[in-house]
């Protein structure tokens, strides 16, 4: 067995619950924030109306994508995630060199997230209380807390997540209901999810960044797989929670644009025309005019808590990536260690340092913390995880083909062959699209910045598949399916077997 068992590299065992994944997980995709900074980028620079059929597409696109995923997630737990999948299927060197690219993105969004946090919490508490406080600092109270939240476990950050949630959604869910009230249901225009207002609606874009964007807006779907070691009974609650929150999340974000589109068009106008004189604030006015200043100012507040809350799981994502391939031996040994609640915090810390050294270097080397640091690393990012999610389709084709007929297995063709190979082609095409229009992620004219920009995660992954060449060659690269994750553990009195933590075949 790969690494030690003796307790201080084992994260908590049934920490959370099915409900508590979920809600993990859509508070990672931040949809407030979502909602009111990417969906008018799609109304500005896609296809205009057609951003709620858009966010349709995607879910469907990533519905087709887990049913594959979780095919694989009922024979591997493990918070390598990705990484471990693409080994199981392709070999623990390409995995390796996927788990790279894995680490590299997270821990980027995580750069992004503290460039993109402090700079809404700078604005937002300048606009509600008139006080000035530079982004820097507020990222740090922001690092500070989520530390704090890390070092106590998972459990506590869950529950602080959820209620942040349930504060995003419900803002959204009131200003969704009272345009539907107050405008009936006459005023939400059906042809918004027509084929033709879906490549023809809006300008320059088109459908390649409405796609796009609202591809952006699902990012953190799957750390289902990456907490699934600290789930109770993981390889029946992963499923369930990445069916759950792609549903959810797809509905949230489509129903919200659905009604900013409707009420913009009771008002005479479009979301369009809006869209290219007010776009960062679009949302934020359609919440004042239809519920009064007071939803105003809780909206301005929620949206605050909506990108605190989608930094802190990005940071729990990316730790354990740090903390999974640390336990592999493939990054120094110190991040594998867990404390008494069973926090990676050595992981954690190291996110952190990385993610506030990189964003105040690029600052103080002169780069807007938002449109060019947040810019930079989100695309970047962005890349990597659609890379990792095109080989995991692969992945599962390969693994399920080769071990379907194994005792345990019998998933049906559909599970294990036409959703991957219909998922890797829908993914492939938002990848090309998310390329062809890298310059307007990026805010970068100049070709040979965006071919260098877009093409670091393919870098990475030729370094990382490299060093598991040379590791192998030494007989010293680990193979996930080696690291023991199975050992009982004892839950509130209650014993849960081995078979709930399986990270090998069925």
């Amino acid at each position: 067995m790969a690494g030690n068992n003796s307790g201080d590299n084992q994260l908590k065992r049934g920490a959370i619950g099915g409900i508590a994944l979920v809600f993990l997980v859509i508070a990672a995709a931040a949809p407030l924030g979502a909602s009111a900074t990417n969906t008018p980028l799609i109304f500005m620079l896609g296809n205009g109306s057609a951003a709620a059929f858009d966010f349709v597409i995607i879910a469907v696109l990533l519905l087709l994508f887990s049913v594959g995923f979780t095919a694989m997630s009922t024979h591997i737990t493990n918070a390598g995630a990705f990484y471990a999948y693409i080994s199981m299927g392709l070999g623990k060197r390409f995995g390796t060199a996927a788990g790279f690219v894995a680490v590299a993105a997270y821990n980027l969004l995580s750069v992004y997230l503290v460039s993109a946090g402090g700079t809404f919490a700078s604005s937002i508490i300048e606009m509600e209380l008139g006080i000035s406080i530079p982004w820097w600092v507020i990222s740090l109270v922001f690092a500070a807390i989520i530390l704090t939240f890390s070092y106590f476990g998972i459990e506590g950050g869950t529950k602080f997540l959820m209620v942040c949630l349930v504060c995003e959604v419900a803002i959204l869910a009131i200003v969704d209901i009272s345009v539907l009230v107050q405008d009936g249901p006459g005023a939400y225009p059906l042809d918004v999810f027509s084929i033709d207002m879906l490549f023809n609606g809006g300008v320059p874009g088109g459908i390649g960044l409405g796609v796009c964007f609202a591809f952006l807006c699902f990012i953190g779907f799957e750390a289902t797989a990456i907490f699934g070691e600290e789930t109770r009974n993981p390889r029946k609650i992963i499923p369930r929670a990445t069916f759950a929150a792609v549903i959810v999340i797809g509905l949230v974000y489509s129903l919200s644009a659905w009604s900013i589109t409707a009420a913009y068009n009771a008002m005479g106008t479009d979301v369009v025309t809006v869209s290219q004189t007010a776009y960062d604030s679009m949302y934020h006015d359609v919440a004042v005019m239809y519920c009064g200043d007071i939803i105003g100012h809780l909206f301005n507040w929620f949206l605050l808590i909506s990108n605190f809350a989608s930094w802190m799981a990005a940071h729990g994502m990316a730790s354990r990536y740090l903390f999974s391939f640390s336990r592999a031996n493939l990054l120094p040994k110190a991040m594998e260690k867990t404390n008494k609640a069973k926090s990676p915090f050595v992981a954690c810390c190291v996110n952190m340092v990385l993610g506030l050294g990189i964003s105040f270097v690029m600052a103080l080397c002169g780069l807007d913390p938002y449109s060019e640091v947040g810019a930079i690393c989100s695309s970047i990012a962005i890349v990597g995880i659609m890379m990792i999610e095109l080989i995991v389709s692969v992945a599962v084709i390969v693994f399920m083909r080769k071990h379907n007929n194994d005792a345990g297995f019998g998933h049906n063709v559909f599970q294990t062959t036409i959703a991957p190979i219909l998922a890797f082609i829908g993914m492939a095409y938002v990848l090309f699209l998310v390329l062809s229009n890298f310059n307007l992620l990026t805010g970068y004219e100049d070709p040979f910045i965006n071919t260098f920009i877009g093409g670091l995660m393919i870098i990475v992954g030729i370094i990382g598949y490299i060093i598991a060449v040379v590791k192998d060659k030494k007989g010293t690269l680990v193979d996930p399916v080696d690291i023991d994750v199975d050992e009982e553990i004892t839950e509130q009195g209650k014993e849960i077997g081995p078979g709930d933590f399986n990270i090998g075949m069925g």
